[in-house]
């Protein structure tokens, strides 16, 4: 077991009063009990109700500046949302407030564990979350949804590996590898209803105009379902191609829509 704390050298430490500290640890136990909410979205034109529920909020200290950290559990085929805010955050509700009401940068990021976090270099995944938070920390206000099982756009890990397979041993693109594994060429089945529930969980009005850090027009669909205006001008997430990343990048832009992956001549 470990020995309980010094009540006495905590309160030192903290420059508070014990009272002030007796207080804040309430709040965060507070913060430890999950609150859920029904929540209806609309998406593809079918209208239902999520159970979404916030399970902890915490602080992230990073080289772009704190953020607060929200684990959410939704019932919907992705289950889990990792959420960072840059915002003041309400300690009774604990929902965020932001200072400018009418604008929100949104990032949606799926799953990439090859290259989050074992430094896969033929995917720019890792820059491009970095980026995203370089960008909402000079905005001074911003939110990112990380959805964990979105990998390989929504088809999982298994699949997303097997296609890096192909890649490496044939010297095809994503697409390439993709297209010749996936049932009847779908190769990417991502939902985003989650992250309307996360919007409307924090209260989120349809009077904010959604600012979407992404290079994917796809996205932009179910914000206009559920009465979001998303600007028309996306923040740009441009990363520097790599040896690695150049073809699956063009591949991308080609085949899949995706805009901006690579700065024309002059830019």
């Amino acid at each position: 077991m470990v020995k309980s704390p010094d009540m006495d050298e905590i309160i030192r430490k903290s420059g508070e009063s014990a009272a002030d500290v007796v207080a804040f640890l309430e709040i965060v136990k507070r913060s430890m009990e999950p609150l859920q909410k029904r929540i209806a979205v609309i998406e593809g034109g079918i209208n239902r109700f999520y159970a979404v529920e916030r399970r902890g909020v915490g602080v992230l200290n990073t080289v772009h500046g704190k953020f607060w950290q929200f684990s959410f559990a939704i019932d919907d085929q992705w289950e889990k949302y990792s959420v960072i805010v840059k915002a003041k955050l309400d300690l009774e509700t604990f929902i965020p407030i932001f200072s400018q009401k009418d604008r929100l940068i949104l990032r949606t990021d799926s799953g990439c564990e090859t290259g989050q976090v074992f430094g896969d270099q033929t995917c720019e995944c890792y820059e491009q979350l970095k980026l995203a938070m370089q960008t909402i920390a000079e905005v001074g206000q911003g939110m990112i949804i990380n959805i964990p099982r979105q990998d390989g756009r929504g088809m999982g890990l298994t699949f997303k590996l097997a296609t890096l397979w192909i890649q490496d041993a044939l010297k095809v693109h994503t697409v390439e590898s993709a297209g010749l594994l996936a049932p009847g060429g779908v190769i990417d089945v991502r939902t985003y209803s989650g992250v309307i529930c996360i919007l409307k969980f924090f209260e989120v009005p349809p009077s904010c105009i959604i600012n979407l850090a992404t290079n994917n027009p796809e996205k932009v669909g179910v914000f206009s379902e559920n009465g979001y205006v998303v600007a028309k001008d996306f923040v740009p997430i441009v990363i520097e191609p790599n040896e690695h990343t150049v073809n699956h990048l063009r591949a991308k832009e080609e085949y899949l829509n995706h805009q901006g992956l690579i700065k024309k001549n002059g830019e």
